[in-house]
């Protein structure tokens, strides 16, 4: 854990077991250890189960020749690691602590300001356009979809309490949402408010209890007029095959390590590829103090569905 330059010697390890693993018949079945989208690796296909014959076949990785040749292709164009990642090591190689086995506590509305207030971390994990409409100020964004572990790792600490809104308030949710989080050995949930008590919370109409949207000619012509600021909040692969002219590239993950460096004096609109990450950036910026900061909706999807123009490796195709 957080040793550098072991990405090659892993990529070695892996191609010589690759080697003793092609010894094996084609009726050999593999079952995956990690699914698609999965922040673990690149291009990973989701379907639950293959054959080794039918990987033999069709794998790129079963068709290189030379281990030079796989290490550089492996390597290629693999995802930005998750902070938690390092964590996780760690954890497998001591054992975890004591799991909770009850509930954490429900904690009355009258509390949820004094906890915000107090600088403890709450996780809204209500949609990004419920948050966008209306929260309680200095709360954080984050979903509770397939992609809630992901980002909780990537965003939460380990070393403090945290408090969870929840859009249901109920048992089996609030027991998934703590598992889900303990997987990663995320275990210290203090609380838990209910959505209700977050929209009561949020005055209608406060600009800081709201996340402002924009839609992709809205962004062109402020660009063009140059009032705006551009973040895109997605990984280095995705940069790569294409951008808005002018952007900046910081990758969620690592927009709080970046706060301090970026632009100022004019508002931020955050983008990502459909709009979701950019809205956990919109809310992660808010939390840090950052006032004016809105989200592209639908990201650069819709950016290039209204035929915007696109630099870097896909500008051709845009």
């Amino acid at each position: 854990a957080n040793i550098k330059g072991t990405m090659e010697k892993g990529a070695r390890v892996l191609w010589n077991s690759l080697q003793k693993f092609s010894s094996h018949e084609d009726w050999l079945q593999i079952w995956p250890g990690h699914g698609a989208g999965s922040a673990c690796g690149k291009g990973i296909s989701a379907i639950p189960y293959s054959t080794l014959g039918y990987e033999r076949r069709f794998n790129w990785a079963f068709t290189t020749k030379t281990e030079d040749d796989f290490v550089a292709r492996v390597l290629e164009g693999q995802p930005e690691p998750p902070t938690y990642f390092a964590t996780m090591k760690m954890l497998n190689q001591r054992g975890p602590e004591m799991r909770r086995t009850t509930l954490p506590p429900r904690l009355d509305a009258s509390r949820l300001a004094a906890v915000v207030a107090a600088g403890a971390l709450v996780v809204d994990t209500r949609p990004a356009d419920a948050f966008a409409a209306g929260h309680v100020p200095g709360t954080l964004n984050i979903p509770f979809n397939s992609s809630f572990v992901t980002w909780a790792g990537w965003l939460l600490p380990y070393d403090d309490d945290l408090y969870v809104v929840v859009a249901h308030d109920d048992d089996a949710r609030v027991a998934e949402l703590t598992r889900q989080l303990a997987l990663i050995g995320l275990d210290r949930v203090a609380g838990v408010f209910s959505a209700e008590v977050a929209i009561g919370h949020a005055a209608p109409g406060d600009a800081s209890d709201t996340i402002p949207q924009i839609t992709a000619a809205e962004l062109a012509s402020r660009l063009a007029a140059g009032t705006v600021d551009v973040i895109d909040v997605r990984n280095g692969a995705e940069w790569r095959e294409g951008h808005i002219a002018g952007a900046r590239h910081v990758p969620l993950g690592y927009l709080a390590d970046q706060f301090a460096d970026l632009p100022g004096g004019k508002p931020l609109v955050l983008h990502c590829r459909s709009g979701s990450r950019s809205a956990v950036a919109a809310s992660l910026l808010r939390r840090l103090g950052r006032r004016e900061v809105v989200n592209l909706v639908g990201g650069l999807e819709a950016w290039r569905a209204a035929g915007l123009p696109t630099t870097g490796a896909a500008s051709a195709s845009h």
